[in-house]
């Protein structure tokens, strides 16, 4: 990427969710030149959950209340309905849990999604952790590691070949013809996340980029000198890997020290941005700040448009 490339992710999920407000939010992220739209994935909300949240970085994490993804808009029928509001922004997913869903049924979405589109999407995947959701789908999130790397390999050769097969320990595809193919060839970029060793082997295997969560700047340049050594090491160029990170931002009209990077000031969170870029990143991806209705969704997408592309 000649520059930092900036998304946002807009909320598929919770009370502010519903059809109107993604258009508006997606069509103003457009007219802002904001380069990508991004939606998260879940499918229930289970109920008396156990499972911690692996990015929760309080001393004291606790397993969270799931009322928050019990209105829940899937994150591919969504890109669809928002691909066809919009002309040029790009449609990702932050990420897809990879294990939950059939691989060729996956492929098949995914490749519909992108040839109607015009070739916009980014097919962020992961494997995922709330157990309790893997329960409910008959999974078993033991082996959701495993499972990711099979199908995500399925999808790729339903994506490239003319005929496609694979034989693996959890999966196995006779051999099958699928169109129609995706309009980014051989498939969408595959950005993998996580922040592990094992996110970033499955990273250099299967994808064409690593989508970290929430690190900063200095984290994020011990994570891009593991993965020189590594692209190196398996014989890829840097500049083909895209580094993205999923990270908040906070607009506010001072700074404040020991404020979290691209907390701050406009001023402040380009000097941030700054730092990302000399840190490896190739693209960011913001949350927006809570909101408690459209009009301040739209206005903190806004403010991180003005302080990201000024």
């Amino acid at each position: 990427m000649e520059r930092l490339h900036f998304g946002v992710a807009i909320p598929n999920y919770g009370p502010l969710a519903n059809a109107d407000t993604l258009v508006r939010l997606a069509r103003r992220a457009e007219a802002l030149g904001i380069d990508s739209i991004w939606v998260a994935d879940h499918l229930v909300a289970p109920v008396g959950v156990q499972s911690i949240y692996p990015y929760d970085r309080r001393p004291d994490a606790k397993p969270g209340d799931m009322g928050v993804i019990e209105r829940f808009f899937e994150p591919l029928t969504t890109l669809a309905f928002l691909a066809a509001a919009t002309q040029r922004i790009r449609l990702g997913v932050s990420v897809y849990v990879m294990p939950y869903r059939n691989p060729v049924v996956t492929a098949k979405i995914v490749a519909t999604l992108d040839a109607l589109s015009g070739g916009r999407v980014i097919f962020g995947v992961g494997v995922g952790w709330l157990r309790e959701e893997f329960a409910a789908l008959g999974q078993d999130a033991r082996h959701r590691g495993r499972v990711t790397d099979e199908y995500l390999e399925v999808c790729r050769r339903l994506w490239r070949d003319d005929v496609a097969s694979f034989d693996g320990h959890h999966y196995h595809l006779p051999a099958v013809r699928a169109e129609p193919k995706p309009a980014q060839r051989p498939w969408p970029p595959v950005w993998v996340g996580g922040n592990s060793d094992a996110a970033l082997a499955r990273a250099l295997a299967l994808g064409d980029g690593w989508h970290l969560i929430d690190l900063a700047p200095d984290e994020l340049a011990r994570h891009v000198a593991v993965l020189r050594e590594r692209l190196a090491a398996a014989g890829r160029e840097r500049r083909d890997f895209v580094v993205s990170v999923r990270k908040g931002i906070l607009v506010r009209d001072r700074d404040v020290a020991g404020d979290k990077p691209l907390y701050g000031t406009a001023a402040k969170i380009q000097r941030d941005r700054d730092e990302y870029a000399r840190a490896g990143t190739d693209a960011l991806v913001s949350n927006l700040r809570q909101a408690k209705s459209a009009d301040d969704l739209e206005a903190a997408m806004v403010e991180a448009a003005e302080a990201m592309l000024g």
